[in-house]
């Protein structure tokens, strides 16, 4: 079994890797392989991928980074500096889950790990409520094999007992806030969480159990983008919706120049 361990250098991922490195002892069929996303954001993730590597290469650990740049052409920086996006997040997320995709495929791995816990699985949870994203709430998606299956294993861990566990063996790991975070929503919403489990203990848990009976066991149906092929349950994927709307951006910008 070949594990893809989506790896920032936050607490999280380097916990999840870790303990995946402590198991993988007892296994040695495993294989785990990191993949590092570079977003292109100065002073947070060039910082971030530094603690992520020292780990990685003192566990032994293969790692590939891809860049935003590499990809798309430009990075986060660049985005939010030259067309003013008002939630650069959206775009970070999508561009990001992308990425760890087309990683996993180049390095054959046959799951994705991933480092959210149960404060994020919450959050997650509670913005689709707001949000209106009953879909995301009631169904699960249908791969296929188009996709590589996601496994989250720190679901169930509250952020407090891993930030422990971190400390107790010695894992070193960036614990500054994205720069960009402060115009997500989601910020929001784990604050209001935040606030709750504080005072009524247990309802991070609660969310999560309510968001698993809210489950259907019915998928959606995955079939391909109109516009690059990469498989959604959209017509058009995310990635290229968002990157029709920089288009615009740029085409607009273009028009007020010849102006």
């Amino acid at each position: 079994m070949h594990l893809g361990l989506a790896v920032s250098g936050g607490k999280d991922s380097l916990t999840m890797a870790y303990i995946l490195w402590k198991l993988s002892k007892k296994y040695p069929a495993t294989k785990l392989s990191a993949i590092i996303i570079d977003e292109g954001i100065k002073g947070y993730r060039d910082e971030s991928i530094k603690y992520a590597i020292n780990l990685l290469k003192r566990l032994s650990i293969k790692y590939k980074i891809v860049s935003f740049r590499e990809y798309f052409g430009f990075t986060l920086d660049e985005l939010v500096r030259n067309y003013k996006v008002d939630i650069p997040c959206t775009y970070c997320g999508a561009f990001r889950r992308r990425l760890i995709e087309y990683v996993g495929r180049d390095l054959n791995v046959d799951l994705i790990l991933t480092g959210h816990n149960a404060n994020d699985v919450a959050e997650t949870f509670l913005l689709n409520i707001i949000q209106g994203n009953y879909k995301h709430i009631i169904y699960d998606l249908d791969v296929k094999g188009l996709l590589i299956p996601r496994v989250y294993p720190l679901k169930y861990l509250p952020e407090s007992e891993i930030v422990l566990y971190a400390y107790l063996n010695n894992i070193e790991y960036f614990d500054k806030p994205c720069p960009y975070a402060r115009f997500a929503l989601r910020r929001e919403v784990r604050n209001f969480i935040n606030r709750l489990e504080r005072k009524h203990p247990g309802m991070i848990y609660n969310l999560i159990s309510l968001a698993e009976k809210l489950k259907t066991g019915k998928k959606l149906e995955v079939s391909r983008c109109k516009i690059c092929g990469y498989p959604t349950a959209r017509e058009i994927c995310k990635v290229c919706e968002l990157l029709t709307q920089l288009s615009s951006l740029i085409h607009r910008d273009l028009k007020t120049v010849g102006h």
